[in-house]
C-alpha cells in the first residue's frame, strides 16, 4: 500500500500559478496580495480586524504584548500543546501555569481553571486541540469574573465554530497557524484577529519593527518618503508569495473542510466499535470541529504493547501516524525551570502516553481513506489483550 503521511499539503496548479504571478510582478514582500489575503480571511471569519503574520507563534507573542503582560505575571494554559503556546509566555518573562485537560475533549478542563487563579494571574491561553473548540462560554465567564484576558490558540482550529459563529470572531485575540501541515497553509504563516480594532492596529505596527509606515506604502505611494520608529517591534510580516498561496487555499477551503469531515466520519464508523480506544468528540449541536487532527487515545493496560509500538507498526504498514503531544511539563526545560514533574497532571500524562494521530487528508480518496482506517483497526485489534 502507498504510504500516507500526516499533514501532506493539498497543493494544486492554482497555488503554483498564483505564486508565479507574484514573482513576475516584481513585488514579493508584504504588499497588495497580503492585504487581499487579510481582507478575505476577515470576511470568512467575520472578525472586525486582523493581521497576517509570519507564524502563529508570532501571533501568540504579539497577543501577550497587546494584553500588557509583564515580567512576573502568570498565564494559565494547558501543558497538552505544542511548545510555542508556552514558550512565548516564558519569553515575556512570565510564568506558564498549567491546568489539566478534560480526558474526553483533550482541551483544558475549564472546571479546574479557577483554582489556579491568584494575584499574579494576568490571563488565560486556551488551545482548541485538534480543531475542537474549548468551552469558551465558561472560560470567558471566568475571565470576566477575575478581570483576566483570554487568548485563543487556534493553530488547529481554522474553520471551527461555536454556535454558528467562527472561532476568531470575538473580543479575544485569536491566533491561527498556516504552517505546512495545517488545514489551510501558506507554507509558513499565521493570522491574528479579534473585534478590538485598536489592538490590531497596534499589532500592524509591532509586526514590522515598530514602523509607522510599511514598505509597500513607502515604495509604491508617491507621497511617502520615509518612516518613523514609534515603538520597539519585530520582523513578523507575511509575504505576498505566501499570501498568494493562502488565497488559493482559501478558495477551496470550504470544500476541503467538508472532505475532512467525511473522512473523519468514515474513520469514526470503522473504529468506534473498538472499546479499548477513545476518540475525540467531533459532532455537537453547538460546535463545529475543524478536523485538523484525527486523534486516537488507547486505554492504558488494554493493549499488549505501548503506544509507540502501535505507531511504528502503522508506519510499517503505510500509515505514517504521529504523536501529538508529549506534555510540556515533562520536557527538560520546563521541569528544570519551573519544577514541574511527572504526576502533576494526571489526565494530560495518561493521554500524552497513549495518543497518536492518523493522517486525515482531503486529497486522499474515500477508498484510500477507508484503507487507512482499516489498517489502523487491524493493528489495534492485533495488539488488544
Amino acid at each position: 500500500m502507498k504510504t500516507f503521511f500526516f499533514g501532506e499539503p493539498n497543493i494544486g496548479k492554482d497555488e503554483i500559478d498564483e505564486i508565479s504571478k507574484v514573482i513576475k510582478s516584481n513585488w514579493i514582500g508584504y504588499g497588495k496580495k497580503s492585504i487581499e489575503f487579510e481582507n478575505k480571511l476577515l470576511r470568512y471569519i467575520g472578525a472586525k480586524a486582523g493581521v497576517a503574520l509570519s507564524s502563529c507563534t508570532a501571533a501568540l507573542h504579539l497577543s501577550l504584548i497587546l494584553n500588557g503582560v509583564k515580567e512576573g505575571d502568570e498565564i494559565i494554559t494547558t501543558s497538552f500543546t505544542f511548545a510555542a503556546t508556552s514558550n512565548v509566555i516564558v519569553q515575556m518573562r512570565a510564568k506558564p501555569v498549567f491546568v489539566d485537560i478534560n480526558k474526553k475533549t483533550l482541551n483544558i478542563d475549564e472546571d479546574l481553571v479557577e483554582e489556579k487563579i491568584n494575584k499574579k494571574t494576568k490571563g488565560i491561553i486556551v488551545v482548541h486541540f485538534g480543531g475542537l473548540p474549548c468551552n469558551m462560554n465558561k472560560i470567558n465567564k471566568i475571565a470576566k469574573k477575575y478581570k483576566l484576558f483570554v487568548i485563543e490558540d487556534a493553530a488547529h482550529a481554522f474553520g471551527a465554530e461555536i454556535n454558528a459563529k467562527m472561532i476568531g470572531n470575538s473580543n479575544n485575540l485569536t491566533c491561527f497557524s498556516f504552517y505546512a501541515n495545517k488545514n489551510l497553509t501558506t507554507i509558513e504563516g499565521g493570522f491574528l484577529c479579534c473585534n478590538d480594532i485598536k489592538k490590531i492596529e497596534r499589532a500592524k505596527i509591532l509586526r514590522l519593527h515598530g514602523l509607522d509606515n510599511n514598505a509597500w506604502k513607502r515604495y509604491k505611494e508617491k507621497s511617502n518618503l520615509s518612516f518613523e520608529v514609534i515603538e520597539l517591534g519585530y520582523k513578523y510580516n507575511i509575504t505576498d508569495i505566501q499570501s498568494a498561496f493562502g488565497l488559493s487555499q482559501l478558495k477551496k477551503f470550504k470544500t476541503s473542510l467538508k472532505l475532512r469531515q467525511k473522512r473523519a466520519t468514515l474513520y469514526d464508523n470503522i473504529l468506534s466499535d473498538i472499546r479499548e480506544i477513545e476518540l475525540q468528540p467531533k459532532f455537537d449541536l453547538n460546535i463545529k470541529h475543524a478536523f485538523h487532527l484525527y486523534a486516537i487515545v488507547i486505554k492504558p493496560n488494554k493493549f499488549r504493547v505501548k503506544r509507540d509500538e502501535i505507531v511504528y507498526e502503522l508506519r510499517r504498514n503505510g500509515v505514517f501516524a504521529v504523536v501529538h503531544y508529549k506534555p510540556l511539563h515533562l520536557h527538560k526545560f520546563y521541569k528544570e525551570k519551573f519544577g514541574y514533574k511527572k504526576g502533576d497532571f494526571k489526565n494530560t500524562e495518561i493521554v500524552g502516553d497513549n495518543i497518536f494521530t492518523l493522517p486525515l487528508l482531503p486529497q486522499v480518496s474515500l477508498q484510500n481513506s477507508k484503507k487507512i482506517a482499516l489498517v489502523a483497526k487491524k493493528i489495534l485489534q492485533k495488539y488488544q489483550k
